[in-house]
């Protein structure tokens, strides 16, 4: 009874289904899935840099809608139409989250920010393993961002792997942080994807990390091997990401 109730849970978080159409008996929900969510909204900014400092100086815009933390993602490369920027906020909980929809409406936003982007669309995300905002973490940073498919009954061995790469780069050296993410309501462009996002403190650590990954070859037996062979790409960006907002209770 427990597995089949697992199993509906996560049916309703968009990966019940399988590449060949059918229910999988054998989802389940990766142990110790931390508290919180994200709530993102993707847009098109005229000038993503003007948009981040508006944003940035009207915090009441975060406070109306009860977030914990926000910021926003320059998209750089990879990008699906000119200007692709995310607004993203942190919650406590999933009902935090989707609470949080009903408080504000992106249609009817002050007129000088509706001016200044145009909106695409809007998720929920569960974080699937530990993801740390600064100042515990490095995240937000420069981040490698990849959509990917996942088979539903491998999803938890794939958090293990991000946790084994995690702490492979930590005994490294090198400051990594990866993000593993569901989405909740996030239309057909989101469906069936996890979000996987590598996040470094700056773009040339990025770089430099990537640059020793070619020169040195990946491990067989590496989380990141594990993670490549249980993944399918459907996209691939990089981002720059920015805390704008902290509450203050």
């Amino acid at each position: 009874m427990k597995e089949k109730l697992l199993a509906i849970v996560l049916a309703t978080l968009s990966l019940w289904v399988g590449a060949d159409g059918h229910k999988s008996s054998g989802v389940i929900i990766p142990e110790s899935v931390p508290q919180g969510a994200f709530a993102t909204l993707m847009v098109a900014a005229k000038n993503p840099k003007d948009y981040t400092a508006y944003l940035a100086s009207q915090p009441q815009l975060f406070e109306n809608i009860g977030v914990a933390v926000a910021g926003v993602c320059i998209t750089h490369t990879g990008a699906d139409y000119p200007g692709q920027m995310m607004v993203w906020s942190g919650y406590p909980s999933l009902e935090r989250a989707i609470e949080g929809l009903t408080k504000y409406d992106p249609s009817d936003a002050p007129k000088k920010l509706s001016a200044m982007r145009d909106v695409k669309y809007n998720a929920i995300w569960k974080p699937l393993k530990q993801f740390d905002l600064a100042p515990t973490g490095i995240a937000p940073g420069f981040e490698r961002v990849m959509r990917v498919k996942v088979e539903p009954e491998k999803l938890t061995a794939f958090v293990a792997a991000a946790n084994q790469y995690e702490e492979e780069a930590k005994e490294a050296g090198i400051k990594l942080q990866v993000g593993v993410f569901l989405p909740i309501g996030g239309g057909p462009l989101e469906a069936d994807t996890l979000h996987v996002r590598f996040v470094a403190p700056s773009a040339s650590e990025t770089g430099a990390r990537l640059d020793n990954m070619f020169a040195s070859g990946i491990d067989p037996n590496s989380g990141l091997a594990k993670m490549y062979q249980m993944m399918t790409p459907v996209s691939d960006t990089l981002e720059s990401c920015e805390q704008l907002y902290t509450a203050t209770q």
